[in-house]
């Protein structure tokens, strides 16, 4: 019969195995349940095709780097998500979907937030979409798409060809460079730059726009609200024929304008058409129902 000591000595080793086995479970499981990454190997200025859903997505660059680097960490397990890949010679697809539920599904709402990170080459062929989740893009210049369909998007130190669109949520865009066309469905946009052609339109929320120090548009540009009041401030040197118009809201311009027209309805509107340091490219400002401030640098 074993004695009292030698049965306390296999207790004790019995709980420390069980206790060290359950303590290595969890970060393997964690691993695989939530966790997914890849590096593809590409050329210098390669194309990544991104889609997401119920995440936030985050891509940077790696510099002069020759990958592809995707990480995906999810709240839920991965085998919640529709998780797509490929890559055909410097052309990477990504996607990343919350897969539908049938019948009632209930959530807690008490797991983390789903993000996917990516680092690329700095140049490159960009289309990323998320139709419910944030979008951050810094140090990136190409050819850049972007669009979020329920999130805020927050971009910095971008350049080239610029086309964004958020559905609902804010859009910000800092120290960019290039041509940009960005459509706010619902929420405020904030954008400054150097920038050779503009379009910007803002369907509810305010629009505030700075034109960097030293720039000149050369192509035909327009600045419009439909709910919200517009402020703009561009270089005291910018040379423009500009045409600016609220429907429902005042004007307040502190540059120097060579005026051709103007019309006051009171209450109902303002239009104001003039050159700025002797005119050049047309420069389009409208608000239907807000304020139109113009100032310099």
């Amino acid at each position: 019969m074993p004695s009292a000591r030698s049965l306390l000595r296999y207790s004790i080793s019995t709980i420390a195995v069980c206790a060290m086995s359950f303590a290595a479970l969890p970060g393997h499981a964690q691993s695989a349940d939530h966790d997914w990454e890849k590096t593809y190997s590409v050329a210098e200025k390669p194309t990544l095709t991104i889609e997401t859903s119920d995440s936030s997505l985050n891509i940077r660059s790696c510099g002069d780097c020759k990958t592809i680097h995707i990480k995906v960490h999810s709240g839920l397990k991965l085998s919640e998500y529709r998780l797509e890949e490929s890559q055909s010679g410097d052309h990477v697809n990504f996607t990343l979907k919350e897969k539908p539920h049938m019948g009632v599904h209930i959530t807690w709402n008490n797991h983390e937030h789903t993000t996917v990170d990516v680092e690329t080459p700095g140049t490159l062929n960009l289309d990323a979409k998320t139709s419910d989740g944030n979008l951050n893009a810094r140090d990136l210049q190409g050819d850049l798409q972007l669009h979020t369909g329920d999130g805020n998007v927050d971009l910095n130190n971008l350049h080239g060809s610029l086309r964004l669109t958020s559905s609902d949520g804010n859009l910000t865009i800092q120290n960019a460079t290039g041509t940009i066309e960005a459509r706010s469905s619902d929420g405020h946009m904030k954008v400054d730059g150097n920038f050779s052609a503009v379009q910007l339109h803002t369907s509810d929320g305010e629009l505030d726009f700075a034109l960097a120090q030293g720039a000149q548009l050369t192509a035909a540009s327009r600045i419009e609200s439909s709910d919200g009041r517009v402020t703009i401030r561009v270089p005291h040197d910018l040379a423009a024929d500009l045409d600016i118009s609220t429907s429902d809201g005042r004007i307040d311009c502190s540059l120097p304008i060579t005026m051709d027209h103007y019309d006051s309805r009171g209450d109902s509107g303002h239009h104001i058409r003039g050159k700025l340091n002797a005119g050049s490219v047309p420069l389009t400002i409208h608000t239907s129902d807000g304020n139109v401030t113009i100032s310099p640098l």
